[in-house]
C-alpha cells in the first residue's frame, strides 16, 4: 500500500471516532450500540428488576393485611335517632336476612349485628334459604332512644323436606311467610346499634285492639254523568297516561306534574267514596256540580291499563275544590281520612297510677 493511501485512510478512521465521541456525549442512544450504551441499559433493567424484587413482598403484604377476615363483613353503618323507629327496623331487616341465608362459616357475616355469633354452631350451606321480601312490621320502643323490640315478616323459598318414601321424586321448594322478634339497642352516645340476642321466630302478629277507619262512605261505582267523575277522568288520564293537558283541571296555586313517562295507556274512575260530612250528594251517589267554593275530599278507585293491555287498579285520595260551577282538584292527599277508635274504659274508680 502506498503511504498516500495510508495517510488517507488514518483520515477517515480520525473522523469517525470524532463522530462516535460527539454521539457519545449527547448520550449514546441515538447511536448503533455500543459497549457504553448497552451497559447504560443494562443498569437501567436491573435496577428496575430489583425494585420489583424488593416492593413485591411489600405490596402483596399490604394486599393481605387491608382484605377484611374469611367470612367477615363490615358492620351495617345504622345510626339510632331518639324517637325514630327507621334505623332499628332497617337493622333488624338486614338481621333476620343474615340469620336466614346463614350456613356453615357464615359467623362473621351475623356477628356484624350479633357479636356472640362467632360462637355459634352453624350447619348446611350458606344461602339453602333464599329471602324473597323481608320488612320490620312492628317496632316497639321499650327504652326512649336505646331499646327496640322489632318484629319482622319475611317471606323465604326453602328448600323442600326430603321425601323418604321416594327419594327419586323432585321436591319443590317451598314459600313461606315466617315471623322473627329482635331485640335491638344502641349505646349512650346513639352509636351504631346492635342485636342482643339472635332473631326469636315467632307466630303471625295479631290484634284485636279496635282498629282505625276511612272517615268516607261506602264506595259507590262512578257514574260519567257526574261532574266530579267527569273532572277525575280528565284529571287521571293527564295525570297517568300523558292525554290531556293536567292544568286544566287543577285549582289556583295547586302544582302537580304528570307522572313520566306514563306509565299506562288508560285511566278510568270505577267508584268514589266521598268524606262522611259531605250531605249534598244524590241518593244514588252523584257528587253533583258545586254550589261555590266547598272543598269536597274523597278516596277513588281508578281502573288503569298499561302499554301492555294488562289491568291494573288504584286507589288515591285527593281533594276537590269548588270554582265557577265545575270541580277541580286541589289537592293529591297522602293519606285518607281516618275515624279514630275510642280509648278503651276501664271498669272501677279512676286511679292515677301509669298505665302498664
Amino acid at each position: 500500500m502506498t503511504r498516500r493511501r495510508r495517510k488517507e485512510r488514518a483520515r477517515q478512521s480520525g473522523a469517525d471516532v470524532a463522530v462516535d465521541q460527539e454521539l457519545d456525549e449527547q448520550g449514546g442512544w441515538w447511536a448503533s450500540p455500543s459497549t457504553g450504551s448497552v451497559a447504560v441499559a443494562t443498569n437501567v433493567v436491573r435496577r428496575l428488576a430489583w425494585a420489583l424484587l424488593i416492593s413485591g413482598p411489600l405490596l402483596g403484604g399490604w394486599a393481605i393485611v387491608s382484605q377484611p377476615a374469611a367470612g367477615a363483613h363490615p358492620a351495617p353503618a345504622v345510626q339510632s335517632s331518639s324517637g325514630d323507629t327507621t334505623g332499628p327496623g332497617g337493622f333488624a331487616e338486614m338481621y333476620v336476612a343474615a340469620f336466614l341465608r346463614a350456613g356453615e362459616g357464615s359467623q362473621g357475616e351475623l356477628a356484624a349485628f350479633y357479636p356472640r355469633a362467632e360462637d355459634l354452631e352453624l350447619g348446611g350451606k350458606p344461602d339453602a334459604v333464599q329471602v324473597g321480601q323481608i320488612a320490620a312490621v312492628r317496632v316497639t320502643e321499650v327504652a326512649t332512644g336505646r331499646y327496640w323490640s322489632v318484629t319482622v315478616a319475611a317471606r323465604v323459598l326453602e328448600p323442600a323436606a326430603k321425601n323418604t318414601a321416594n327419594s327419586t321424586a323432585r321436591q319443590q321448594p317451598l314459600i313461606r311467610m315466617r315471623f322473627f322478634q329482635v331485640p335491638v339497642e344502641a349505646d349512650r352516645d346513639g352509636g351504631p346499634l346492635a342485636a342482643l340476642a339472635l332473631p326469636a321466630e315467632i307466630s303471625a302478629p295479631t290484634g284485636s285492639a279496635p282498629k282505625a277507619e276511612l272517615a268516607y262512605s261506602s264506595p259507590l261505582p262512578a257514574q260519567a254523568s257526574d261532574p266530579a267523575v267527569d273532572t277525575l277522568n280528565q284529571f287521571f288520564a293527564a295525570y297517568l297516561s300523558g292525554s290531556g293537558e293536567l292544568g286544566r283541571y287543577l285549582s289556583p296555586g295547586t302544582h302537580l306534574s304528570a307522572v313520566r313517562p306514563a306509565p299506562y295507556r288508560s285511566a278510568t274512575v270505577t267508584q268514589v267514596a266521598v268524606e262522611n260530612t259531605f250531605q249534598d250528594s244524590d241518593s244514588d251517589g252523584r257528587i253533583g256540580a258545586p254550589a261555590g267554593r266547598e272543598r269536597l275530599r274523597l278516596v277513588v278507585d281508578i281502573k288503569t291499563a298499561r302499554p301492555d293491555g294488562i289491568a291494573r287498579s288504584l286507589s288515591y285520595a285527593l281533594t276537590l275544590a269548588g270554582r265557577d260551577g265545575r270541580w277541580e282538584v286541589a289537592a293529591l292527599d297522602t293519606t285518607p281520612q281516618i275515624t279514630l277508635p275510642d280509648p278503651p274504659t276501664t271498669t272501677g274508680s279512676p286511679s292515677n297510677s301509669p298505665t302498664q
